[in-house]
């Protein structure tokens, strides 16, 4: 009888050590957080040994045509940190192959503590994008991020286990901002992994205990229940970011962008060649309606009056962008403010080019004709297709194609609707001195042309009058 009360008891012992072992082996060192059993401590889950600070990340997408540098749009996500309830609090699992002991391991989840858990991002518990961020963008879209931080180093638990954490995150007007809602989950749980530390006995409350690894999941179900046997609608993430797996799919945030480039051409005319024709590029709400800030390049013969250059070096996802490289039109530019252009001059040949201009805003162009004394004849093309003007003070053809502009006329051509697709928008005007001007000749170079005449009259009168003259003598 005594000899099977032993036997029982060191099989409790040694199983309660094998558990123990088994929780204080490190797992391995792939912090790669994709696949892996839902709830599972493996290679697929982060280690954080000894460490009860733990970044999440928050990514924008981010799209444009030119696989070029955009400023970010102006979005703030509030993040809310809860303990998990009810049927959240699931059974998890170590398989063996992840412990020395190669035994598997079960417990259930236990409601996170949150008495002193604190979360900060770009300030607390907010993760803020500005038309100040710099962001890297391509045609395929490029993950931007940034960082939620959840530090537990206060919080006292209560036993050994896996606490699980609901967060929830809530963004401002998606629409207004220009970013398009990815469709992934806004509720991620958080899967923290706690054990005993080296000073249990001795420490104070909090730091008696110690953080060794953990799990972030999403669950794209209409239900709230996280289960192994759920794993085709939940996947194991780094946080509120893109993912793609075999069992998952979802996509993060978006921010799509398109450039729009306005030239110049002078027909007829060449001796204003050189003179730069006054622009104006007003933002007019589409589907995007807040602020914005885009980059400013000029070609040729075209001038931003008011453009800034960017005065520090910065990191864009870890590569360096040297100062003085972007140039931007003032600050935050809104839809309708003044300076919202840089108030751009072009002459013939020139180009302004307006990078980073989120999707879903439209722009109506207006060119005034500063030149004394002078009519042109204006049409546009939009990307090759003739454009019709909406308006402005000149003389429109019957099918608005073809303006007439006497001096300080105005011509308009406006977009009927915003872009939906990040692409390259290039808007050609034309001015042909092509027309009968006020003055009842029949084009600028037309004095020229009459002086040339009478010259050669003046010859062929003098020739005959020679040849008369050597005819009288005969």
């Amino acid at each position: 009888m005594k000899k099977t009360k032993f036997m029982t008891r060191l099989a409790a012992v040694v199983f309660a050590l094998a558990i123990l072992f088994a929780m204080s082996v490190p797992a391995f060192a792939a912090q790669d957080l994709t696949n892996g059993e839902v709830g599972g401590y493996t290679t697929a889950d982060t280690q954080n040994v000894d460490d009860k600070v733990i970044n999440l990340k928050k990514e924008i997408t981010v799209y444009n045509p030119d696989e070029a540098l955009v400023y970010g749009p102006a979005i703030t996500y509030t993040y809310q940190i809860e303990p998990a309830s009810g049927t959240e609090l699931v059974t998890i699992t170590d398989e063996v192959r992840d412990h020395a002991s190669n035994l598997a391991t079960t417990t259930t989840a236990l409601a996170g503590v949150t008495t002193g858990v604190t979360m900060t991002g770009t300030s607390a518990d907010t993760i803020a994008w500005t038309n100040a961020d710099i962001l890297n963008a391509s045609t395929t879209g490029t993950a931007n991020y940034k960082d939620l931080t959840i530090d537990f180093s206060n919080v006292v638990f209560t036993a050994p286990g896996v606490y699980r954490y609901k967060i929830t995150e809530t963004a401002t007007s998606y629409i207004t901002s220009g970013v398009t809602d990815g469709g992934i989950s806004n509720v991620r749980y958080l899967d923290v992994y706690v054990m005993r530390s080296a000073s249990y006995t001795d420490g104070t409350a909090a730091t008696q205990w110690k953080v060794y690894g953990y799990v972030c999941v999403n669950s794209d179900s209409a239900t709230t229940a996280i289960t192994p046997s759920s794993a085709v609608n939940t996947v194991k993430t780094n946080g509120f970011v893109d993912t793609n797996t075999a069992e998952n799919t979802s996509t993060a945030d978006e921010y799509r962008t398109y450039n729009l480039t306005l030239g110049k051409t002078l027909s007829g005319d060449d001796t204003m060649n050189s003179h730069k024709f006054p622009f104006d590029a007003t933002w007019t709400a589409g589907s995007a309606t807040g602020t914005f800030q885009f980059i400013v390049e000029e070609t040729g013969t075209a001038q931003v009056a008011s453009k800034t250059a960017q005065t520090a070096t910065t990191t864009v996802n870890g590569a360096t962008v040297a100062a003085d490289t972007l140039y931007k039109v003032g600050g935050a530019d809104a839809v309708g403010t003044t300076d919202k252009d840089g108030t751009p001059s072009i002459a013939n040949g020139g180009t302004i080019k307006y990078i980073g201009i989120p999707n879903g805003t439209k722009v109506a162009v207006t060119e005034n004709n500063d030149v004394m004394g002078t009519t042109y004849a204006t049409t546009a093309t939009d990307n090759s297709a003739a454009v019709a003007f909406t308006g402005g003070t000149a003389v429109l053809s019957s099918d608005s194609k073809t303006a007439t502009m006497d001096p300080n006329d105005t011509a308009i051509y406006a977009q009927a609707a915003a872009p939906t697709n990040d692409t390259n928008v290039a808007i050609q005007f034309t001015n042909a001195l092509s027309i009968i001007s006020p003055t009842g000749l029949a084009f600028r170079i037309a004095p020229y042309a009459l002086m040339l005449a009478a010259g050669v009259s003046l010859i062929v009168l003098f020739i005959k009058r020679k040849e008369n003259d050597a005819t009288d003598m005969i």
